[in-house]
């Protein structure tokens, strides 16, 4: 294949794989098994799709999904794309999708479309009010490719036969049609198709959506019964009665119903979505928690709806339980856990390694299969002292099933394995994988309950917690100096495609390691959001956490948490990254708080500004602060209570400054190091197939251990006495002059900013190699203090200011304060010559000095300056 854009080499193979798919599915076996050749066609489809909306349109929100027969679509194979803050799921909202018409006229239709289950009866209603929220640019770049479903001139391009396949008819907004031939030959006007759908549907979200946070996990977000059934049935998932004798199966599922099977009977009993919804009204009425019986007296009924989403048996298997949210999910799932009978450890291992590779990203997919997880259950239980090999794996693999969230998937549902005893060739002759009952599945994806389900684990196993704190196992521990590691780092950035000076990623490494509170600044698309992931990425860290905050946070309810009038304490979204941090002590995280403005920040963060400033030693090393709540919490939420700052957390703010967002205030600005991203090299080259190798030297990226992101101290005084006088004495002397003219506006620095600017310059030698641009130029950690600690402190337009300006200005390109007050005429113009460069050429502070020559001529035409964009 010839050398492609990366974006069209993916939708290329795309659609090959499509084509694939409309070819073999006429051929489709009666029952879907993991490992039929559309479903496997269907998993990498998912893959695909995301991957290439990202390239064309890139939107940290993507999600992908696909299905073949999921969603009750009459073995329709279909593909979608999803916009979380507008869906997560084919069951609501609008977004992209692609249905496959695998009998004649074969091809694809490609479009945007509504949800027929959530609009249903007035889907074309929907499209309409869709297509009139859309830019007059979207509508006509849409049109000019698609067909306009909405205004009614040209018949509805249709695929599938029932109800529901007509209902997704009606839905589409946009569509066109694409023949198989047209797919076996992909021409321009598909991937102009893809591209322009992608980006108009972006922009849709964008307007319809500003400010939005993804969706999160909420009863509402729980997979519908139907869709989950239809999963099961689609993987040929075996389940177990309460009693563990009976295994019923999914036979049949269709628009609003589904049979429930008994392996050993031919009957079998109809379970209805409308069914579902009684029953879980009927456990809310009884507190959220009701007797089997009291369900439904026939078992294979009460079993078969205690599957979906939101139900789940108790340990005991007498009642069964309501999941209001995912917390509830995992209190069930953790008591579960504990109540696992087993003298061996073969099943609570295999559930840690799974936990494990899904905590470490090494697992994404809700399918566990038994060759994969053998070589890890072997190392793991060699570490535990034991001697085990396949018959061991296959014992805990197989009777996992009868603990209520682990199932097995069979190729033939009526061929089952043994219950005692299953040996390896049963399961690989008769098993495809294993997979967790699917509210289980969402609580080991998030973050805050996979530490309490491997807490769960270990605290009864404790042998198997000797991995516990480990690195990822595919990630190489380096035993390099800290400063090779961050050459490494940047020479990895740098091969990923994104475009970062050397010097922009040591200080971001340097001002995390000498304070927790980092604020990264500039114009919109200049990787600020980015710069945390890919340091994480490549120093072996855990990948952050993304919160985005909202225009109406006017106190800690969302960052820290608050008890509602239930006296349940809800914790919020810092605070609980806060814990994941903890008890994960090894790895450094961050939590990266995304648009930090859009609210005042000294309103939503005051206890964690607080917090900052009152760190203390950490056995572990680095620093903790104290604890973040100060009021009394119920004692069943005691493990919030003393919640604190963990020495390997750091937080990450990025801010725009404009019309919709506040300033800072100097309380703010005083507990952060502020890196301004602004420069743009617009410059673009071709990579060759040379530029793909660049990181050939680091192919196993090199885990950064906790130490290298611990702080010496978090005060001057604690440094140890005569060491690193040369740097605090530069910094002592040179703040002494910069106070001087501050204090003509009365902004001048105290103790704190001396030391951290100090305690900065003593990290950044630890990496001084990185501290250069990309021609090689040498870039002064100072001149860069100066910027984060103390430009952001001006604003304002009064002769004060004004006098302040002419005497940073001074002292940033001569390095000494002169007494004269002359207006800097030769030295602006002297900038403005150079094309008003990022950096002024001979001047002491070079990077300050520019950035003040900025203020100063914003000063003279607006009457007013800031050091913000």
């Amino acid at each position: 294949m010839p050398d492609l854009e990366p974006s069209i080499q993916v939708l290329q193979e795309f659609w090959s794989t499509c084509a694939e798919l409309i070819r073999i599915f006429p051929d489709k076996p009666e029952r879907f098994s993991g490992d039929t050749e559309a479903v496997r066609l269907v998993r990498t489809l998912k893959k695909m799709i995301a991957t290439a909306a990202e390239e064309l349109a890139p939107n940290e929100f993507w999600l992908g999904d696909a299905a073949v027969g999921k969603g009750n679509w009459a073995r329709v194979p279909w593909v979608a794309l999803f916009d979380t803050r507008e869906t997560k799921s084919a069951q609501r909202g609008v977004y992209p999708v692609i249905h496959l018409s695998c009998e004649s006229p074969q091809g694809l239709r490609i479009g945007l479309g509504v949800a027929a289950t959530e609009f249903k009866g007035r889907l074309e209603e929907k499209a309409v009010e869709v297509r009139d929220q859309m830019s007059a640019s979207s509508i006509s770049n849409m049109g000019n490719l698609f067909n306009d479903a909405t205004l009614g001139t040209e018949e509805r391009i249709e695929i599938g036969s029932t109800n529901l396949a007509k209902g997704y008819s009606k839905g589409m907004v946009f569509e066109r049609f694409f023949t198989l031939e047209e797919l076996n030959q992909p021409s321009a006007d598909l991937t102009k198709c893809f591209d322009v759908l992608m980006n108009s549907y972006k922009e849709w979200v964008d307007q319809t959506h500003a400010n939005a946070r993804p969706l999160n996990m909420t009863p509402s977000e729980f997979e519908p019964f139907l869709e989950t059934m239809q999963r099961y049935a689609d993987d040929g998932v075996v389940f177990l009665s309460s009693s563990r004798q009976a295994k019923y199966f999914v036979s049949e599922v269709n628009d609003d119903s589904c049979a429930i099977q008994r392996l050993d009977a031919e009957e079998h009993v109809t379970l209805t979505a409308s069914g579902y919804q009684n029953k879980l009204e009927k456990v809310t009425s009884q507190g959220g928690r009701i007797a089997r019986t009291g369900l439904d007296s026939t078992v294979a009924i009460h079993i078969g709806y205690a599957q979906g989403s939101q139900l789940g048996l108790t340990a005991d298997r007498e009642s069964i339980v309501l999941f209001r949210d995912l917390n509830a999910a995992a209190q069930n799932l953790v008591e579960l856990i504990k109540s696992i009978s087993s003298p061996q450890l073969y099943k609570p291992a295999v559930l840690a390694l799974v936990v494990e590779a899904i905590r470490d990203g090494n697992l994404k997919e809700n399918r566990f299969e038994f060759d994969w997880l053998l070589p890890r259950f072997v190392e793991r239980m060699t570490q535990s002292g034991r001697d085990v090999g396949e018959q061991q794996l296959a014992e805990g693999f197989g009777r996992l099933t009868s603990d209520l969230f682990w199932m097995l998937a069979y190729a033939n549902p009526h061929e089952t394995l043994s219950a005692d005893k299953p040996t390896p060739s049963q399961i690989r002759k008769l098993v495809t994988h294993a997979l967790l009952k699917e509210p289980y599945w969402q609580v080991i994806t998030n973050p805050k309950f996979q530490i309490a389900t491997l807490n769960a684990i270990y605290q009864k196993w404790p042998e198997l917690s000797l991995d516990r704190t480990e690195a990822k196992p595919n990630v190489e521990v380096t035993k390099l100096k800290l400063d090779e590691a961050a050459e490494i780092l940047v020479k990895d950035i740098e091969a990923s495609g994104f475009i970062y000076q050397p010097w922009q990623i040591a200080s971001y490494i340097t001002a995390l390691r000498t304070k927790p509170f980092v604020i990264l600044a500039g114009v919109s698309g200049t990787g600020k959001s980015k710069l945390p992931f890919l340091v994480s990425k490549f120093a072996g860290s855990v990948l952050p956490r993304r919160i985005a905050v909202r225009p109406d946070w006017t106190d800690s309810s969302e960052v820290i948490g608050y008890v509602d009038l239930q006296n349940t304490f809800r914790p919020g979204v810092v605070l609980q990254e806060m814990l994941a941090a903890s008890n994960d002590n090894r790895r450094h995280h961050v939590c990266l708080i995304d648009e930090m403005n859009l609210a005042r920040v000294e309103h939503y963060f005051a206890e964690i500004l607080s917090a900052i400033e009152d760190r203390r030693l950490s056995p572990l090393g680095g620093f903790d602060s104290s604890a973040i709540i100060t009021q009394t919490l119920p004692d069943e939420f005691a493990e919030w209570q003393d919640q604190h700052i963990p020495g390997n957390l750091g937080i990450v703010g990025t801010v725009n400054m404009d019309e919709s967002s506040h300033g800072f205030s100097r309380k703010v600005l005083d507990r952060a190091f502020t890196i301004e991203l602004s420069e743009i090299e617009l410059d673009w080259q071709p990579r060759g197939s040379n530029d793909l190798s660049m990181s050939n030297d680091s192919a196993n990226p090199k885990s950064w251990p906790r130490e290298y992101w611990n702080c010496r101290a978090s005060r001057l005084a604690e440094l140890e006495s005569g060491k690193y006088e040369d740097e605090i004495r530069a910094v002592v002397e040179m703040l002494k002059l910069v106070n001087q003219t501050l204090q003509i506006s009365q902004l001048q620095v105290g103790y704190r900013v001396r030391d951290e600017i100090a305690l900065f310059l003593i990290n950044a030698k630890d990496i001084e190699s990185v501290f250069r641009t990309n021609d090689g130029s040498e870039v002064d950690p100072l001149d860069l203090a100066l910027m984060m600690k103390v430009l952001p402190r001006i604003a304002g337009g009064s002769n004060s200011i004004r006098r302040t300006l002419l005497g940073l200005l001074s002292i940033a390109k001569s390095g000494i304060l002169t007494s004269s007050e002359t207006e800097p005429t030769e030295l602006l113009s002297n900038w403005e010559q150079d094309g008003r460069p990022a950096e002024y050429r001979d001047a002491k502070f070079p990077r300050t000095t520019a950035r003040l020559c900025l203020m100063w001529d914003r000063l003279e035409s607006e009457g007013y300056t800031s050091f913000w964009l």
